[in-house]
């Protein structure tokens, strides 16, 4: 097959066999890692090969670490019988009256987790009482119908075999009624709570926040400290520098234009940024598009997404702040705001024209943008971004904080303090694990044990449990009453699928209502009684709380936006003082993209998820430049030595292009100690690098190279398709101005093989993915794993390749390594007409449905592998061992309606048939036909960004048949004449023009 540079110049793989300065003018070239890019010689050939080495290595069994590793989310206690049992209080389906339990008909609950002190709403299928599905609940502001990486694993957590199982006290083993009569003893205190203490994570929820109140009542000198990971939180100290007082700020994105200083905004890491995603690229349609700016010191999703990105060091974020806020003030009649000035040599002259650029487009744009700015830059950052929006007329969406208590570092400094001075005789934690995450200067797990009573509240015997005698183990969310708030205020009730499946677990709540005298009563009565007052006690109020449980949204409920005015002098004064960026190398510190600050350490979906940038996984990595890495001498896996003002850690190195140079991030969470199989002792532990003054990262970094190497499970190396048309990007106007550029990839070519016949005219299934809407956030592949029953394979699978996801997102680097382009390509089964792997099966396993599904018969596949020999797209998978691990635990979280595949089959996507007959079914049952949008994917319906559309061809309205006479969508692969039923849609940039100074 000629290559497509042949034809027409788009961006795809090219021969990297040519030296960089030796290449014609032309496409911009694209590779997948720094390696394949310099490959040359005889090195080449193992780069680009097929198939990765080792991968026809014959399996030799399972060591026992790695057996536990695939297993420890299933193997269940010794007498676990696999039954299950409901909440004793009346929960209600989502908008379904509860009539009854039919078995094989899935019912869906309404409820919602909470994180960073916000929550997200779903919506839970449940299969015969048993939690099996998670999807976003289309009725709440923050999940609109999407549900993130997160909120899809969360289910494998609640199954996890190393959960917590019994309450301890004094170290002994006891009923949780003993432990409550312990706690109650504690409250009889009649010194007004003086040596009581909280811990406790920042929440949204009306109800823990009741119990606050209460204690605090009948406590008044007992204290609530806040304490996550994720503080401090800039924002919050932002604005109260330019509005005086803390507020809590929307994401609002849906804009022209977009400034993002840092800000990952795109990925889906925190509640809210669901939202976020789909807002932003709704506003970028290909016929009008908006255009975003990032500047930032990592790569990030948001960034890979920019029309214009400008790389920076850590602490150039504060000069670049200025210099545009200098340039919008200037041209907006803000005197104070001209005057200020980055220090003289802060910013290169590349930065400097990005930010000319970028306040020139806000300019253009008045009322129209947003400067958006991420979590972990200082305050002043956080308040130049709000004058700037308040001088261009764009002002912020700010209400009042929706998570209480509002703190920072300060607040755990000082209950240290207290701790040292003896002044804490009762210490109460049900913040998620402090002795881990806490700063290395810290002193808390020191102080810790100056407590003569601590207690922890925890879903699993982690590193604080092991310092703290009294231990309460937690319920999970999907086994708890509560209610939450989303990022804009608005209410939700949060009601459980199942009882706890260890019966020794007990809520948050049940903890505080010991000391707030309120023992006697339930979760579920604290909750409902709390509502009822809430809404006055009215005669209609049985029917409203089972509407808002049906739904699980109360009405009307969204925050007003805070009245507030913004401080123009104070953030001008706070800016005067700015220092200029020191030299020498920079840490940054940031929450991992899948385990998030390392709760999420012992979740095996997770570990296996590829890092949406670097496609890393069951690892973190220190993240270095190109030209960064050449200076220090370091190459990928090469073990380094990471010193920080006298803290040291060991870590392997990843050369990622596109990283600034003299910056080094690394990810927090990782190197847990006290996690249970799947997470034990896997990456490095960052938090040792962390100072409560420097909570992401600081100056004066040493790096040394220790002569070790590590091992890197990278998935993006494996099955190359060298010199193919893959992913595709251009900008607006060549696209526009080369209308029939994507012809040959549309329209039909030569085949090796005949083409199957339609032998169906009522439907024929196909699915569009619009890259220019995917931003490679990873929910899809998630929720393709829950669904369909897909093991994880541990680190040693990845590295021979053997990783069992359906989905793979691949991602592509397009030019220069120190600056690149990128491009993400969701890959899945095609379902090609004439699909090649049908006609090498010796056993008829692989046949092709009358209407245009490519099927996997299980039973007849023998394990040949000439269908994955066969396939161009390499996207399908082979069961090499017994991953499955058929254990009552395991049992219970599996979706029934898909089978369960055993050791030696041959397994892919099937465009979840399940779900269209399932569909099938209710249209028969309701006499009609099955209407476009009665059949959503998992993958689909998890995508925050719409940008995977499933349907029916011969539906003559339908979304799907709309996309796939898109002007935008291509065949991946087309010169092959496989006729697939999924095709892609080119992604568009819009780059700023060049504007004069």
């Amino acid at each position: 097959m000629p290559l497509l540079t042949d034809t027409f110049p788009l961006p795809v793989l090219q021969d990297a066999s040519v030296a960089p300065a030796a290449r014609e003018p032309g496409p911009v070239r694209a590779w997948r890692s720094l390696e394949e890019w310099q490959a040359g010689g005889p090195g080449r050939e193992a780069l680009l090969r097929e198939l990765p080495p080792g991968a026809a290595t014959p399996p030799e069994g399972l060591a026992r670490r790695t057996f536990l590793q695939l297993a420890t989310a299933s193997l269940a206690a010794a007498g676990f019988t696999g039954c299950f049992r409901q909440p004793p209080e009346k929960i209600l389906p989502y908008a379904l009256p509860p009539e009854g339990l039919t078995p094989g008909v899935p019912l869906h609950f309404a409820t919602g987790m909470e994180w960073n002190g916000r929550t997200v709403g779903l919506v839970v299928e449940s299969h015969e009482g048993r939690p099996t599905k998670v999807e976003g609940n289309p009725e709440h502001p923050a999940s609109q119908g999407a549900a993130g990486i997160f909120e899809q694993a969360s289910l494998l957590g609640l199954y996890d075999a190393a959960r917590a199982r019994t309450a301890r006290l004094q170290g002994t083993e006891v009923a949780w009624s003993v432990l409550r009569e312990a706690l109650a003893q504690r409250a009889t205190r009649t010194d007004g709570g003086a040596g009581l203490r909280f811990l406790v994570e920042p929440t949204g929820s009306p109800l823990v926040q009741a119990m606050f109140a209460r204690i605090q009542e009948r406590f008044p000198r007992a204290r609530f400290i806040p304490f996550s990971a994720d503080l401090p939180d800039g924002s919050v100290e932002g604005t109260t520098l330019a509005y005086g007082r803390p507020l809590d700020v929307v994401h609002d994105v849906g804009r022209a234009v977009v400034v993002s200083l840092d800000d990952d905004f795109l990925s889906t890491l925190k509640p809210g940024q669901l939202r976020a995603a789909r807002d932003f690229v709704a506003a970028r349609r290909p016929e009008a598009l908006n255009r975003l700016w990032v500047a930032e010191s990592t790569l990030t999703l948001t960034g890979a997404f920019a029309d214009e990105r400008s790389r920076m060091k850590p602490s150039q974020a504060v000069a670049l702040a200025l210099a545009l806020a200098a340039d919008v003030g200037a041209n907006t009649g803000h005197a104070a705001l001209a005057g200020l000035r980055p220090p003289g040599t802060t910013l290169g002259e590349a930065q400097r024209a990005w930010v000319r650029e970028a306040a020139k487009d806000l300019l253009a744009h008045r009322g129209q943008g947003r400067v958006t700015v991420g979590a972990r830059q200082p305050a002043l950052v956080h308040a130049l971004a709000f004058a700037v929006d308040e001088a261009l007329g764009n002002a912020p969406w700010l209400v009042e904080p929706v998570a209480q208590p509002v703190g920072g570092t300060e607040a755990l400094a000082s209950l240290v303090g207290e701790l040292r001075a003896g002044q804490v005789d009762t210490l109460v934690i049900t913040a998620w694990n402090p002795v881990y995450a806490s700063a290395v200067d810290s002193g808390f797990a020191e102080a810790l044990a100056l407590a003569p009573f601590r207690l922890y509240h925890g879903l699993h015997e982690d590193e604080t449990a092991a310092l703290c005698p009294a231990f309460a183990p937690a319920t999970h969310p999907y086994e708890s009453w509560r209610d939450g708030r989303a990022p804009d205020g608005t209410e939700s009730l949060l009601q459980p699928l199942i009882a706890p499946l260890f019966p020794g677990a007990v809520q948050e709540v049940e903890v505080l209502a010991t000391f707030a005298g309120l023992e006697s009563k339930s979760p579920y009565a604290l909750l409902k009684d709390l509502w009822r007052e809430r809404t006055g006690a009215s005669a209609d109020f049985e029917s409203r709380w089972e509407a808002w449980l049906g739904v699980g949204v109360v009405p009307d409920t969204r925050a007003p936006r805070a009245r507030a005015r913004l401080d123009e002098a104070a953030v001008v004064a706070a800016a005067r003082p700015s220092a200029p960026p020191s030299r020498g190398l920079e840490l940054g510190l940031v929450l991992d993209a899948r385990l998030y600050d390392g709760r999420f350490a012992g979740n095996a979906w997770l570990q296996e998820l590829p890092d949406p940038v670097t496609k890393l996984t069951w690892d973190n990595a220190a993240l270095l430049s190109p030209a960064t890495a050449r200076r220090l001498g370091l190459e990928k896996g090469d073990v380094a030595r990471l010193e920080l003002r006298g803290q040291a850690v060991e870590a392997p190195v990843l050369v990622l292009p596109g990283q600034p140079d003299d910056t080094v991030t690394l990810a927090l969470g990782h190197g847990r100690e006290r996690v249970g199989p799947v997470g034990q002792g896997v990456g490095v532990n960052a938090y040792r690098l962390r100072h409560l003054d420097a909570p992401w990262g600081a100056p004066g970094l040493t790096v040394t190279r220790t002569g070790g190497h590590h091992a890197l499970a990278l998935t993006q190396e494996h099955w190359s398709m060298d010199g193919r048309p893959l992913a595709l990007q251009l900008t607006s106007g060549e696209f526009q101005a080369r209308p029939l550029a994507l012809k040959s990839l549309q329209e039909d070519h030569e085949r090796l093989y005949p083409l199957m016949p339609m032998a169906s005219d009522t439907h024929q299934w196909a699915m569009a993915i619009d890259l220019h809407r995917c931003t490679g956030c990873s929910a899809c592949m998630v929720a393709c794993q829950a669904e369909n029953n897909v093991p994880v394979v541990g680190k040693d699978g990845v590295l021979k390749s053997r990783e069992m996801h359906w989905l793979r997102i691949d991602r592509y680097f397009l030019g220069d390594p120190d600056d690149p382009g990128v491009i993400t390509q969701p890959v899945a089964c095609v379902h090609c007409e004439a699909a090649p792997c049908e006609y090498v099966c010796p056993v008829n396993a692989t046949v092709h449905s009358d209407e245009g599904l490519n099927q996997m018969v299980y039973n007849r596949c023998i394990g040949t592998r000439y269908c994955s020999n066969n396939c161009p797209y390499k996207v399908r998978r082979f069961n090499y061992l017994e991953y499955q691990q058929r254990e009552p635990l395991d049992r219970l979280r599996q979706n029934p309606d898909v089978t369960v595949r055993s050791r030696g089959v041959m397994e892919k996507c099937t465009y979840c048939v399940q779900r269209i007959e399932r569909a099938r079914l209710v249209a028969r049952s309701a006499r009609r036909d099955i209407l476009d949008g009665d059949v959503r994917t998992a993958c689909q319906q998890a995508c925050p960004t719409e940008a995977i559309t499933f349907g029916d061809l011969l539906a003559p309205a339908s979304a799907v048949k709309r996309r796939h006479e898109d002007p935008r969508h291509y065949r991946l692969l087309n010169n092959l004449g496989t006729r697939p039923r999924t095709v892609h849609l080119v992604r568009l940039k819009n780059p700023a023009p060049k504007r004069g100074p």
